[in-house]
């Protein structure tokens, strides 16, 4: 198919701007809006013979030339068609990669947890059974005592997310997490965490443990490692954390803070804390 390229644009334009004024000067008009049909007919007739002849050449040429560009304009506009097709089809490619990633990454992570669930499972299931190896061997075959083991076991695993904090003022209608909030923050943190009052409540006037469950096991030990910045806390130096322990352990521990604050309001001029579940007591030093 021929085109009509920009130099034939440009040489007709040209034609067209030569041959107005021609034709104005012909029939003696000086500005276009003047040319009438009067004038027209004054004009001789060689001139107009000239003149229409010329005009009809041009309007041919012109006819050819915008069939050709209608042609030019129905491809283009195919090709436009074309283009949009083409676009279309490689976003649906890209969309069905994207999901082919999204499924391999879905796979990755069920596998994944699949496996960690298999070896959280096995570890607890060693751990029961080296509980139940030193029983008494009438205690093997009793459902019960194996289902205690294991819940031990379990507890056991979930206490290493969890501290237990003593000390803590308890007011009626409080918010215990944002309590505990407060005081890590007195340290310079901010866990994401779960908090709960522990025992029963009493008419007397008490400090209930608080229970802060947190989301890992290195959190808990970050906590533990900057708890001693509470000692130089005026609303939270009485304020003890402790890592999660057993119902036994936990009943020692609270004996174990009772006894720590009474020695710290009978010896103010003294460091006391607890070590290795014992309380130690030692001179202040300019760092205290």
């Amino acid at each position: 198919m021929t085109t009509v390229n920009d130099k034939e644009l440009e040489d007709l334009l040209g034609k067209c701007s030569a041959w107005i004024p021609k034709a104005m000067e012909e029939v003696g008009c000086t500005a276009p809006n003047d040319v009438t049909a009067a004038l027209c007919k004054r004009a001789m007739k060689d001139t107009l013979a000239k003149l229409f002849t010329e005009s009809y050449y041009f309007v041919r040429s012109q006819a050819e030339k915008m069939k050709q560009l209608k042609a030019e304009l129905s491809s283009t506009k195919s090709q436009l068609i074309e283009n949009q097709k083409w676009v279309i089809s490689l976003q649906e490619r890209i969309i069905m990669e994207k999901e082919k990633k999204l499924e391999g990454v879905e796979t990755a992570v069920k596998t994944s947890v699949e496996i960690n669930l298999k070896e959280q499972f096995k570890s607890y299931s060693e751990a029961a059974a080296e509980n139940v190896m030193v029983c008494p061997s009438d205690g093997l075959a009793d459902p019960a005592t194996l289902k205690k083991v294991v819940k031990s076991v379990v507890q056991e695993e979930d206490r290493t997310r969890n501290v237990i904090i003593f000390g803590l003022s308890e007011e009626k209608n409080e918010n215990v997490s944002e309590q505990v909030q407060e005081v890590f923050a007195e340290i310079g943190l901010k866990p994401v965490l779960q908090a709960s009052r522990v025992g029963k409540t009493s008419n007397v006037k008490s400090k209930r443990p608080v229970k802060v469950s947190l989301s890992s096991a290195s959190t808990v030990y970050q906590i533990l490692s900057q708890v001693k910045k509470l000692r130089q806390s005026a609303k939270f130096k009485n304020v003890f954390v402790r890592p999660d322990r057993s119902e036994e352990e936990r009943a020692s521990d609270r004996l174990l803070v009772q006894e720590l604050v009474k020695k710290r309001e009978a010896e103010p001029g003294k460091v006391h804390y607890i070590r290795a579940g014992t309380i130690h007591t030692r001179d202040k030093t300019s760092a205290d």
